[in-house]
């Protein structure tokens, strides 16, 4: 039986180096856990991306010239209320994204819906007067606007009305929707709350006039009037929270970020409050501005975007600024081709925005200098979508664009000009300068 013991011995060694095998980890190793990273949104789906107007587009961005990839012409309008030539896309209007779907509203009165790879036309939607405010795209629906006092829900699919409701004058901005709850601000000098599925008022609240879109954040809301207000108000009521004097006409979607509310208005001025109390932090007065006193030349009609601790936002002086969000510094600006009505969305870097020359530019974030400028049309006073890349914009000579970069071109080597040396300068901010 030697040999059995022999066995038995030989087996037990052979067990116990296969257990402290197990016991080092090297035997059995148990593979990493598989963390799927977050997929980045497939869609821009109303003004500024969402409620909070914080999300721009997407990347990635590529490298060459700017090209025009397709262009699809609207008409013209005369205007009911207007005796001016109305074409195109104006400065409220940027164009909303889902999928290969692209909405947009016109000047010609229509609402469109394009396939975004080729810019065919799915459907359109005749309104009383020409559209103005981005479309709100939900799930099966879209909720347009404009200059003939009504808010329009549409079937997403084919773009049948399924309700309206009418306002007492001009509708601009774009809706926000909440659960079953439509808000947003109208020229007839009310905040409007609606009911999703029919329509119906739930309540109104007097406060001035509103022909810029309205933002929420953290359960506020926040708007900018035309008798030069700025107003935090519960959604849930229509109560007032706190109110701020502006001191002139202000267009602008305020920018909630960091606990600070980031507005601006037609004398020039770019403005910073306290979010939780209205107290005003600091202002900056962009060239030519006056404080508390509009201009049409040199006002401001965009809206102020918040990227990485610092404020982008284009003027009527032509230039793009970009300010320290804390302390409202000049840290660099960007001088265009024109004046700059519309807002400047910035994308992985990049700030992406027209002028009323007719260009569209692509500039750094982080220094202001050129990638690439295209002209598209005589005046580009509204503000683009980028999604994948690709940017769709609209221009005042009815056309809608889609661009992108053609890589067939050289790298695009960024412009000289502007450099941070010659275009910074002292920060015009302080809280002297109050209203």
């Amino acid at each position: 039986m030697r040999w059995f013991h022999r066995f038995t011995h030989i087996a037990l060694l052979i067990s116990i180096a296969l257990l402290f095998a197990g016991c080092t980890g090297k035997a059995v190793v148990p593979p990493p856990p598989i963390v799927e990273k977050p997929k980045p949104p497939t869609a821009v789906p109303m003004w500024l991306g969402s409620a909070e107007r914080n999300f721009y587009g997407t990347g990635p961005w590529k490298t060459g010239e700017l090209k025009i990839v397709w262009e699809v012409e609207t008409g013209f309008m005369s205007g009911r209320l207007h005796k001016d030539r109305w074409g195109g896309t104006s400065w409220p209007g940027q164009p909303s994204i889902r999928e290969d779907r692209v909405y947009f509203p016109s000047a010609d009165g229509n609402v469109y819906c394009l396939n975004r790879n080729d810019g065919s036309v799915i459907w359109k939607f005749k309104g009383r007067d020409s559209m103005k405010a981005t479309p709100v795209i939900l799930d099966d629906k879209i909720l347009a606007s404009g200059l003939d006092h009504h808010l329009y829900c549409l079937n997403r699919k084919d773009g049948s009305l399924i309700w309206d409701h009418e306002t007492g004058f001009e509708i601009d901005g774009s809706t926000i929707v909440v659960g079953d709850r439509i808000y947003f601000g109208c020229e007839d000098h009310y905040f409007y709350c609606l009911n999703l599925a029919d329509g119906s008022l739930v309540y109104k609240v007097l406060v001035g006039s509103v022909e810029g879109s309205i933002t929420i954040k953290d359960g506020r809301v926040y708007l900018g009037t035309e008798e030069g207000d700025l107003y935090c108000i519960d959604p849930a009521d229509g109560k007032f929270i706190w109110k701020a004097k502006i001191g002139a006409d202000s267009d602008s979607t305020p920018a909630v970020a960091n606990g600070f509310v980031y507005t601006a208005a037609e004398d020039g001025v770019v403005r910073c409050y306290k979010q939780d109390t209205g107290e005003l932090v600091w202002n900056f007065v962009t060239k030519g501005g006056h404080l508390g006193r509009a201009s049409e030349h040199i006002g401001i009609w965009a809206s102020p975007i918040f990227y990485d601790g610092k404020i982008y936002l284009g003027a009527g002086d032509g230039y793009l600024h970009c300010l320290s969000a804390d302390k409202g510094e000049l840290v660099w600006r960007f001088k265009a081709r024109g004046p700059i009505w519309g807002t400047s969305p910035v994308i992985d870097g990049r700030v992406v925005f027209g002028d009323k020359a007719g260009y569209v530019h692509v500039i750094s974030a982080e220094d202001g200098k050129q990638f690439s400028e295209i002209k598209i049309g005589d005046n580009v006073n509204s503000t683009p979508a980028v999604l994948d890349g690709r940017i769709y914009i609209g221009a005042f000579n009815g056309k809608l664009y889609c661009l992108d970069f053609d890589e067939s071109t050289p790298k695009p080597t960024p412009s000289p000009e502007p450099s941070p040396t010659l275009h910074r300068r002292r920060r015009r901010s302080s809280l002297a300068q109050t209203e």
